[in-house]
């Protein structure tokens, strides 16, 4: 370990990443005292003291007899606020956050209408395909797989995904989402995304689906979505 930096604290560093990539899941017990003073080379009292600092703060819990164990994924003040239904636009999200963020098209090509997604759009013989990557502050963020009809959106090659809102072309086209109905599971990075969203394949993600409705009440957009939890909230009403 460098020496520019307590040695304590690039240890707790060290831990936190460990918990953030999914090789420490929530629950779990982590490496001994012993153990990380041996792997690492440095004092015992040295990791102890970056574990209690950790536990101090609630992200490790310390049980007499047992051992340490992760007892929440690290906090994080900066979210990106989700669950509000008149917001769910990822690009909006963002820009309203403090995160310095960029989006990339990883994928866009017009599709055969296949599989699981003939029940969603029984009319549409073809779709587009748009797969994006979300970063903030320069890390994988978020995942987006979106699929739209393509009788109903024309052009869309001539936009820039990139830089611009997927809600901001369907409003141009006349086929904005009114009604947005979703989903949403704690689960493990599918192996197909795990390279791109750097991500290890214990690394558990918000996945999310949306199915978007235009005024006309017909299905305009069906959306998976993956979201690395360090940085995502969620919100939820339940109304009587």
């Amino acid at each position: 370990m460098s020496m520019e930096k307590a040695v304590y604290v690039q240890l707790m560093e060290n831990i936190l990443e460990k918990i953030r990539t999914g090789e420490y899941r929530v629950g779990e017990k982590i490496m001994s005292e012993r153990q990380m003073a041996m792997q690492y080379g440095i004092n015992r009292l040295t990791v102890r003291s970056a574990i209690k600092k950790l536990v101090e703060e609630g992200t490790l819990v310390s049980i007499q007899g047992k051992g340490t164990f992760v007892s929440r994924l690290p906090k994080n003040e900066k979210k990106v606020p989700f669950g509000d239904a008149e917001n769910v636009s990822l690009s909006r999200n963002l820009v309203q956050s403090d995160f310095q963020s960029t989006r990339t098209v990883l994928s866009f090509k017009r599709i055969e209408n296949q599989g699981v997604t003939q029940d969603y759009f029984p009319d549409s013989p073809w779709l587009y395909e748009l797969i994006r990557l979300s970063r903030i502050d320069d890390q994988p963020y978020a995942l987006q797989i979106c699929y739209f009809p393509a009788a109903l959106f024309k052009q869309p090659e001539r936009f820039n995904f990139g830089e611009g809102s997927l809600y901001t072309y369907m409003e141009m086209q006349g086929h904005m989402p009114k009604t947005i109905i979703s989903n949403m599971e704690v689960q493990e990075v599918p192996a197909a995304y795990q390279q791109v969203m750097e991500a290890g394949p214990k690394k558990l993600v918000f996945a999310y689906e949306y199915f978007g409705f235009d005024e006309k009440h017909q299905l305009v957009e069906f959306t998976k979505a993956y979201y690395m939890p360090e940085y995502t909230s969620f919100k939820y009403v339940t109304k009587k």
